[in-house]
């Protein structure tokens, strides 16, 4: 008989704390129509900058003006950082193993710290923070699977190629990680 008392007397809590009724960040952006995105910083070739403007536009509900929005939001884009995580043994060009290894896979981590600046007001709604995104690639190192020598004409090595090209969805997976940021920071 005491279970069911005790059953009875903590389950109001346990419902009214499980699903407990705050303003979430929805609520929080619905009081604001538009948002202003400035170059991010360190970002070159403006391509970290388009996908914010995209993904800001389609699935956060502001509207993006160029200037004088409701909303800042400052982004700056720090150093990549590459780390090698996958290598294999050198070959000789009669396929034999070499003594050494050279890298086959490798890791980009773009990090962005990021602020959400209310215009209004004149100080930050939501950070400084710090959105991280990370892409593994695999690529030759150096020299192509029959031996030649890629530098020769001028061109690329395969490695360069496939750093450069690993750039895109690094971005894409960066913007999206800074809009969750938004939309889901209280």
């Amino acid at each position: 008989m005491t279970r069911c008392y005790l059953w009875i007397f903590f389950t109001p809590f346990f419902l009214m704390t499980s699903c407990g009724y705050h303003a979430g960040p929805e609520e929080v952006l619905s009081s604001y129509q538009t948002i202003c995105i400035p170059y991010v910083k360190n970002d070159a070739k403006g391509q970290l900058t388009a996908n914010l403007i995209k993904l800001v536009s389609t699935q956060t509900g502001l509207q993006y003006q160029k200037w004088e929005g409701d909303l800042t939001l400052l982004v700056d884009l720090l150093p990549i950082e590459n780390e090698n995580v996958g290598y294999h043994y050198e070959r000789k060009n009669s396929g034999k193993l070499r003594h050494s290894i050279i890298p086959t896979e490798t890791r980009l981590i773009a990090i962005a710290q990021v602020t959400l600046v209310d215009n209004m007001k004149g100080k930050p709604l939501w950070g400084p923070a710090k959105v991280m995104a990370s892409i593994e690639f695999d690529h030759e190192y150096e020299k192509t699977r029959d031996g030649i020598n890629v530098f020769s004409l001028g061109q690329l090595t395969n490695y360069d190629e496939a750093y450069e090209a690993a750039h895109s969805p690094l971005y894409d997976q960066l913007s999206q990680k800074i809009i969750d940021f938004i939309i889901n920071s209280e």
